[in-house]
Parts: C-alpha cells; structure tokens; sequence
C-alpha cells in the first residue's frame, strides 16, 4: 500500500512533523509525499536519506513528488548505516598537472562514482568546480543519476556568482558558506579534490 501525504500549500515548520510522524508508523509501505516547493522537497528527501530511506524525488507540472521506500535491509531487521561521506569540488579538472588530463579524470571519477552502491552523502563544488554543476557540463548526466541515487548536490552561491553561472545551474541547489562548513563538518568523511 503506498501512503499519499499532500504538503501543498503547507510551510515547513507544518509538514516536517508530518512526513516524520509517518515516516515512524508507514511499517515498511512506501510513502509519496506532494509539495510545490522545491527546498521543502529537499528538505524531505534529506530527512528520509538520514534515515536510511530511499527517496526518489520527480518533478510533475510544478509539484514535487517524494517517493519513500523502506530498504529492503531494514524488511529483514538489519540496520542501515546510510553513508554520511561529503565530496568537495574544488576545481573543474583533477588534480594539479596537465589540464587536460585533468578534465579527464574528473569525467572518470564521476563515470565511476555514480557506478558505486556506497554513494557520498553530499558532493559540494566550490571555486571553478561550480562549472561542473552548470548546463553545459560534461559530467551532468552523472550527477543527474547520483541525485536520483540520493546524493545532495550542493554548489556555493559565491562561486556561481562569482564565474557568472547562477542561472546556469543544472542541477542541486546553491548553499552559501555556513551551510557548506556545517556539511562538511557533519560529514563522517570528507574528501576534498
């Protein structure tokens, strides 16, 4: 049975306390919740991923469906240990030789990431690194698989101001710098590139 909770029209500090009731008392039966805010979209989806949830969230004619699944580790009574790692971008390329190369390996490493079963809890770009969350980059189709994985993709407002790519965000949101310490901090691990 899939449990549907309408939070339409509602502000956070009101739907939060309800996903969370139903999330307590759904026994394993998946939940789709409906918002028409994308940060209250977010903002379930966290909360559903720091409880070891699966959580795919879709956009549908303005409205923003969460759906909710149960692993199946916890149908069995096993623990769920969600991955808390952090992954910080800081540049556009891979290490510091040849540029080239670079861009290279930073393709590789996101072809490759988005193949992991233990995906990072966050990826956050900093600096040139905003690039790679912008519309024309090469890596977005990655990243895209990664959100619906879960990942929270984060990219600095500073930044993106900063290389003028505000309004060319593809994909995540924008976090300015409390929030970005507050991340990485809270990250059981965290790795920086």
């Amino acid at each position: 049975m899939n449990n549907r909770i309408d939070l339409r029209g509602m502000a956070a500090s009101q739907s939060i306390p309800i996903v969370l009731e139903n999330i307590s008392k759904s026994d394993l039966d998946p939940i789709t919740t409906v918002t028409d805010s994308l940060d209250q979209a977010l903002k379930i989806k966290e909360i559903a991923r720091q409880r070891g949830i699966d959580a795919y969230l879709e956009e549908i004619g303005g409205d923003y469906f969460i759906h909710l699944n149960q692993p199946v580790l916890q149908e069995r009574g096993k623990s769920v240990s969600p991955n808390t790692s952090v992954v910080v971008i800081t540049g556009s390329t891979l290490g510091r030789g040849e540029p080239a190369l670079g861009k290279t390996l930073m393709k590789s490493y996101f072809y490759h990431l988005k193949h992991c079963t233990n995906c990072p809890r966050t990826i956050i770009f900093l600096n040139s690194g905003v690039a790679l969350a912008a519309d024309d980059s090469e890596i977005l189709s990655d990243l895209r698989i990664l959100s619906e994985k879960g990942v929270e993709i984060i990219s600095s407002e500073t930044c993106l101001d900063y290389y003028g790519l505000k309004s060319r965000l593809a994909i995540g949101r924008t976090a300015g710098m409390k929030e970005i310490i507050e991340k990485m901090h809270r990250g059981e691990n965290t790795l920086v590139l």
